[in-house]
């Protein structure tokens, strides 16, 4: 069985949380309020800027400039799609507070990119790919899309142009975990796992439209 076949297995409860959650449902039915919505953007926002950072640290520590280059090709693809999301949503761009799951997002992501070992490190970035390209597909094949406005979010991470990344992402991954000790390969899913629940969080956090309580 491949890593991720497997990590997708342990992760797998978490996940029927997520296109379980009232908000990827309001999504797809169109009924989630706006201003949860904005909420998410502008906080999803300011977690893009710390992963295309963080992304590209982790892509100066694979010692073949042909991996370099591809990861980050394929890296940069899905956070310029992103960002351009975030562009059509947000007409202002005034500076919002990170909310304290963005921030344990960040950290943790900051972590595992800077002093985790590389195979666990990729396992840590996989989710933000792998979780997006799931539930988009998911939420396009149950979302109401006509007069939807969400439409446009939906079809972004429903299409294709996500889901491809996302798919060499995965490769990479299996490629790094075979031949890997076993104590190391469930490094990486747990690694996956901790991912996982975390893009739970931070949904919940968002329709929940988390606050520092001081």
């Amino acid at each position: 069985m491949k890593w991720s076949e497997t990590a997708w297995e342990k992760a797998g409860p978490v996940f029927e949380k997520i296109i379980t959650h009232p908000f990827v449902l309001g999504l797809a039915s169109g009924s989630l309020p706006e201003e949860k919505f904005m909420y998410y953007i502008r906080q999803d926002a300011l977690y893009l800027e710390e992963y295309t950072r963080a992304m590209a640290l982790l892509a100066s520590r694979f010692g073949n400039p042909q991996i370099t280059g591809k990861f980050l090709e394929y890296a940069t693809s899905n956070l310029d799609s992103e960002q351009e999301l975030h562009e059509r949503y947000l007409s202002d761009r005034r500076r919002t507070e990170a909310s304290p799951t963005c921030l344990l997002c960040s950290s943790h992501l900051w972590r595992q990119v800077s002093a985790a070992p590389l195979e666990v490190a990729l396992a840590s970035v996989l989710p933000c790919f792998a979780v997006y390209a799931r539930t988009g597909r998911h939420i396009y094949s149950t979302a109401v899309l006509q007069d939807n406005p969400y439409r446009q979010w939906i079809e972004v991470y429903a299409g294709s142009g996500f889901e491809a990344p996302s798919d060499s992402l995965v490769e990479l991954c299996d490629s790094y975990a075979e031949g890997v000790r076993d104590s190391l390969r469930e490094e990486m899913t747990e690694a996956f796992v901790t991912g996982v629940r975390l893009e739970w969080m931070f949904w919940d956090s968002a329709y929940k439209m988390e606050k520092w309580e001081i």
